[in-house]
Formats: structure tokens, sequence, C-alpha cells
């Protein structure tokens, strides 16, 4: 990645924020940036040097804020005594202007971070000395690791607005456009050079928004809502267009806005209000368009001091088509009860009430999330559920310095966010059913540091779901997540196989073996279950640790233990106190050896599986042995593409004392001999063996060696002192040949 001059790459290194990201929830938080250099050198050249006082900011000037106004009784020392003790700090860390007025402290002359915007991979952070600074972000981790991802400090600009902090951008990147609010004005940047787009300079806005009905990510065009010292104007952004659409005075000013359509929900001096544009633009006057909701709190008197005391800065949101929410306290202070009323454009509440112990300093909605920043966390409400429950809760052992002191909506999803791999397996990221790209719309603002609060992976949902063994939901989501991405992605197949391996724990056999095959389980690895026979096969079965798999795929299976454990485990419980538990185990055994018989046999025609063929090819000549199919052992080993380790089979059948099926080896390995010495033992009683056939089936195989005249004549030696009949049977076959 190329850099310009004097760009500053930031390494990622490890996060010390806490583990309570870690709490199941809608989201994951990961770090985004710590320690961010913004530049105090640049603050310092571009900043007010004259040491002059610079005039109040707009908020400041609307009554809303930390600026409290000063008696004007006092002297300008006794105010200034009184500032440490005012009370109703200011509710949001973008609408503090105490850094308007920089102090000759040197900590006072470090750039913070006010707000921040990130469309892609792209980030722009607003700094508190009124600089816009672009950086890109490589991709972020959400597989259970702080590492901070590494960021590139791509360019910086100076709004030249009297170093003051910038408290609003707005990306529209189809439109290449970023919309910028700081010191009162509002002007539009192009993307990525971030130079000033002429014309686009807008002075005296409180405050600012957009139609809420496009997602900024896609939007090819935008409808602006910006707020003025007299007027609400709506304009029309689209390509190189900027048109001023409609205008609508108003008396009081406006300290938030926002706007879904053709409705406007606005807080002013006095009171929150719902606008019906519809209306205004086909009205004479403006009466019946304006629904007037509730008061906004208003300035009181602290009645020990006697001084005026501001409320903090209302707040205004759209929750979902045609629906408003904003926040109203029973008291002027930021420390009293406030609630999150949501009212339809008709002013009516159809939903229940958020309730916080205080006023929050930002917040952001996320359907169907609230997402809060107060002086000691950051909370998540799920608005869905009637008592509007805190869903989770970050930053609670954060120190100071690293807690966000605002929460910010991004324009869209940060470019690669995704689970890094699944256990020790990745793959493209286009078959990435489960991951590929997790909504990552929230954003935290610490002092340097910038948090992404990403939507929760489908996959680490189902993953969680198969942990508590909702296999059936589990599935669903899978399915329901998955859509049109081929079956076989990697993320598809482990969740598919962690519910395979939890029906066969449960020894829901039919349904295990379903999901086996649907996510196409390495045999070898269902092999190790079995333990006799991964006893069995030895060296041709790869130890489970070197196989190919996801780690928790690998453990879930090494949890299950083995085969007659699970099956005496279960017949004991099925059984109870009753006495068939032994006929209920023998039963549960042989639907065991059943499911391994049908899965071994379905991976024998999949290319994939050719480098496990020797185990499952002789793990099927014993299943076959076994369960005496002597049609399906003679068929499989005789095969031209078998892999069967003869040899391995061999010794299983010696040591077993299943003589039929060695000889049956020996047969197709062309060893007559040695088939006819095994015969020649059950023949004479010595061995038994109820699978062979007796003296008809020694007399056709001997009918078949009729060239191998020795072999003929050592079987009519032997068979004269045993059977005369049956030799001169040898001796007619001899006869023919000569």
């Amino acid at each position: 990645m190329s850099m310009s001059a004097g760009a500053s790459k930031g390494k990622g290194r490890e996060d010390c924020s806490g583990d309570e990201e870690d709490i199941a929830g809608p989201y994951i938080m990961r770090p985004l940036a710590i320690g961010l250099q913004l530049g105090p050198d640049e603050a310092l050249a571009k900043g007010n040097a004259s040491g002059k006082p610079r005039r109040p900011s707009l908020s400041q000037r609307l009554g809303f804020g930390a600026n409290k106004d000063k008696d004007p009784t006092k002297s300008p020392e006794e105010s200034a005594s009184k500032d440490a003790s005012t009370v109703g700090d200011t509710p949001d860390a973008g609408d503090n202007d105490r850094d308007s007025v920089r102090s000759s402290s040197p900590m006072a002359l470090s750039a913070k971070v006010e707000c921040v915007e990130v469309s892609g991979s792209d980030m722009y952070v607003g700094t508190s000395h009124g600089h816009i600074v672009h950086y890109t972000v490589a991709m972020v981790e959400l597989d259970g690791k702080h590492t901070v991802p590494e960021y590139f400090r791509v360019s910086s600009v100076d709004l030249k607005l009297g170093g003051k902090r910038v408290e609003q951008i707005l990306a529209f990147p189809v439109l290449n456009r970023l919309v910028v609010l700081c010191a009162s004005t509002a002007q539009i940047l192009s993307l990525p050079d971030l130079r000033p787009v002429s014309g686009t300079m807008m002075k005296g806005v409180s405050c600012l928004s957009y139609d809420e009905r496009l997602q900024r990510s896609a939007a090819a065009a935008v409808i602006l809502c910006v707020a003025r010292v007299r007027s609400i104007q709506l304009y029309r952004m689209a390509g190189a267009e900027l048109r001023l659409e409609l205008e609508v005075p108003i008396t009081n000013s406006v300290a938030s806005i926002c706007q879904y359509g053709q409705y406007l929900c606005v807080a002013d001096t006095e009171a929150y209000k719902i606008l019906d544009l519809a209306k205004l633009r086909t009205a004479s006057s403006a009466e019946g368009a304006q629904l007037e909701l509730f008061p906004t709190q208003q300035p009181r008197t602290d009645p020990e001091s006697g001084r005026v005391i501001r409320p903090p800065r209302p707040r205004t949101l759209v929750v979902s088509p045609n629906e408003f929410m904003f926040l109203t306290s029973s008291a002027s202070d930021d420390d009293a009860t406030t609630l999150g009323v949501i009212v339809t454009a008709l002013g009516e509440a159809q939903r229940g009430t958020l309730q916080f112990a205080s006023y929050p300093k930002s917040v952001v909605y996320d359907a169907p999330f609230l997402v809060a920043a107060f002086a000691g966390s950051v909370d998540v409400y799920d608005t869905r559920q009637p008592e509007q429950t805190l869903a989770q809760r970050f930053f609670v052992d954060t120190s100071d310095s690293q807690r966000p002191r605002r929460v910010c909506a991004a324009a869209g999803f940060l470019a690669g966010t995704r689970i890094a791999q699944i256990g020790d397996e990745s793959e493209p990221a286009m078959s990435r059913a489960l991951s590929a790209v997790v909504r990552a719309s929230v954003l935290a603002v610490a002092q340097d540091s910038i948090y992404v609060l990403a939507d929760e992976p489908q996959l680490l949902v189902v993953d969680r779901m198969l942990r508590a063994g909702r296999i059936e939901e589990a599935m669903a989501a899978v399915d329901k997540a998955s859509g049109d991405v081929a079956q076989g992605s990697a993320e598809v197949r482990y969740c598919v196989l962690v519910a395979g391996v939890q029906y066969f724990a449960r020894l829901l056999l039919d349904d295990a073996l379903q999901l086996f095959r649907r996510g196409a389980m390495d045999p070898r690895a269902l092999l190790h279950v079995y333990s006799d026979y991964a006893e069995y096969l030895g060296p041709l079965l790869e130890p489970l640790e070197r196989l190919p798999m996801p780690a928790n795929l690998r453990t879930a299976i090494r949890n299950l233990g083995s085969v007659a454990q699970l099956v005496s485990s279960s017949a004991a419980n099925m059984a109870g106190d009753g006495n068939d538990q032994q006929a209920l185990a023998e039963a549960l055994s042989a639907n065991a050896m059943e499911v391994l018989e049908r899965y071994l046999e379905h991976t024998r025609g999949f290319r994939e599986f050719d480098v496990a063929r020797a185990a499952v090819d002789t793990a099927l000549a014993r299943v076959y042995a076994d369960s005496d199919q002597i049609e399906k052992f003679t068929a499989l080993i005789g095969s031209s593409g078998s892999r069967v380790d003869s040899e391995r089979v061999l010794e299983f059948c010696r040591s077993t004392q299943r003589h039929y099926y060695e000889s049956l080896v020996h047969r197709v390995r062309g060893e007559s001999r040695k088939v006819l010495d095994i015969w020649r033992n059950l023949l004479s009683g010595e061995w038994e063996d109820k699978r062979f056939g007796g003296m008809p089936e020694y007399l056709a195989y001997a009918e078949t060696l009729a060239e191998q005249q020795d072999a003929l004549l050592a079987e009519y030696d032997w068979l004269v002192g045993v059977d005369i009949a049956a030799s001169l049977h040898v001796l007619a076959s001899l006869s023919d040949v000569s």
C-alpha cells in the first residue's frame, strides 16, 4: 500500500479494554485504532495562536452544553472560581466545547478524537483542533483476539475554522462526498482527496442530518437536512449537484434534527416537534404541518448559588420508517433519570420506553438496538423487548482515558471484517457463508482510540447454539444464513459436522449420518470413535490431531469418547432398572456399526477422500467380515480399485478365527495352496467355520485349478484317505486336462 509523504503507520498491538465484550450479546467489540497520533504540532501551527478569546460556538449560544451562563452580578474572578463546581456536565463529548478555547497546558495542546466515520476500509477522524485525518484500516478480525489492526495515515486536512472541534462527519461513498460540521459551519469535501467542494460552505448551522430512507453506503443521491439560525433547509445532493429543494422558516433555534422521508423530528429550544414536509410543500402556512410533542428541558437557576444551569443537549433519532426516538429528563441536570421515548410520525407511543439512570453522553440507534455512551460504560438496549432490556455493556473496567466519550454511526461495512479462521482452516472469502462480511456500523470514540461494535457473525451465533445443544435451531440458522452459497463452504461444513457429532453423542444415528454426508466428514475422524477399528487399522489411520479439520470440531470428536462408551451409558440410561440393558446395548451397537458401514461406503465415491481410501477399504473389509456379508467382502477385496490392506485383514481373520474370510483373501490373491490348506483344516474338523460351504465348495474350487496339476495331485492324494468319491471327482478333473 502506498502512502503519501509524512504518512504514518499504526502497528497492531494488544488492547487492554477488558473482557466485557466476551459476554454474549448482539455485538462484538474490537479495537479499530489505539493511541492515534493526531498531530499536536499541526494543531499548534494551525490553531489560534493570538491568545484572544474565541467567540462561543453556536451550541453554546443556543444554551446547550457544559459552558454555563455566568451570574452577571459576579466578578470574573468569582465566576471562574466556581466553574469547577458547576452542575450538569456536557452530555456528549461531541457537544463539549471546552476544547474550543485552548489552555496553555501541554495536555490541552494534544488533539483528541471528536468524531469518526468509516466507509469500507477508509476511516475519517475529526479532531478537537479542527482537522480531518484520513486513515486506511486493515482487516478487523472477530476471532476472539484483541489485536489492533494495522492502520495507515493517508492524509490530513485543516478545515481552517479557528481550530475548533469537528462535531460531525457523514460519508457518502457512492457520491465521493464527506459532509462535515465544525464551528457552526457545514461544508462538503470531495473524496478521497478531502478538497472542499466549491460553493458548498454553509455558516450558522446548529445541526444537520440526512434522509435515512437510504443507506449512506449505497446512496447515489441524498437529501441533506441543515438546521440554520432562521430556517431548516433541505438540499438534494446527487453527483456534483447540490440544490436547495425546501426551506422551512423557524422561530426557535434547533439543537437536534433527524429525517425519514416526509417527516422531520426536531428538538428546538422549546419543544420536540414533528414536521410533515409534504404538508409544508403544499400548504400556504405551517399550520397543521407541525406536531408538538413534549417540551425540551429548560435552563434552571441553582437556588444555592444562583447560577443558571444549562440542560443537556436534546437528542432525536430515527428508529424505523416514520418512527422516532427522543430523550427527555425529569430534571435539568444530567444525573437525573432520563427516558427514551419512541413515537410514530403521528406522535403515538406504540413501544415501551427506555429508562436511563443518567442522561447519555451520546446515543446511536442501530436497529433494533440503541447504543448509549455514559460516564462509566457503553450500554446496548434491545428495543424489541417490552421492558427495553439492557442487552450488553462495554468498557465498565476501562480506564477513563480509554473509555469512549461518544458513539457514532458509520456509513458502511468495514472491508474484510470476518472470522479470520475456523480452528486451523481458512479459505477464500467468497466461500465464507456465515461470516464473509458482518455489519460494523457503530463506533465508540475515546480520546485517542476508536473501537468498533460489529454484529456478531452468524458463525459464532450458530456455534453458541450448538454448544447449548440447540441443534435444530442452529441448523435452521445455517440454512437461512447460507442461502444460495455453496453448501461446501468450510463454515457451513463446520456447523453441520459439529451438529452431526452432537447427534452422534445422543446416538441419534440416522440424523448424524445425514449431517456427516452433508458436511463431508473425514471418514478417518469417524473411525477414531470406533476404538477397536482405530486399533485394528494402526498406522493406516492418521492420528486425529493430524487430520485437517477445525480445532473445535476435533475437540468435539475427541469428547465423544468411544462408541462402546456411548452405547454402554445410553443403554444404562434407557433401560433403567430393567433386565434388558444387554439386549438394548447390542441393538445400539448394531445400529452404530450400520452407520459406520453406510458412511464408509458413501465416501468411497468421492475423490476428496482418496487420501483416506486405504483406511476406508480396510475398515470396510472388517465391517463386512464382522457382519457376515460374504458377497460384499468378496466384491470389495476383489475389485480392481480396492485399496484393502490384505495383510492387515488376514491378521485380523487369523486372530478372530474367521478362517473362511481368511481363505477368501488368499483366493483373491491367487494363493490357491493357502486356500486349500485352510479348507482341509475345515473339512477335517480341526478348525470350525460355519460360513464354509463344505465339500461342494471345495470341489467347485478344485475344478477351477485344472491347470495346476501339482496342486490337484496333492489334493487327490489327501482325499483318497478322506472321501473316495471326492478324490474320484478330482481325478476326473486331472483326466480332463491330460
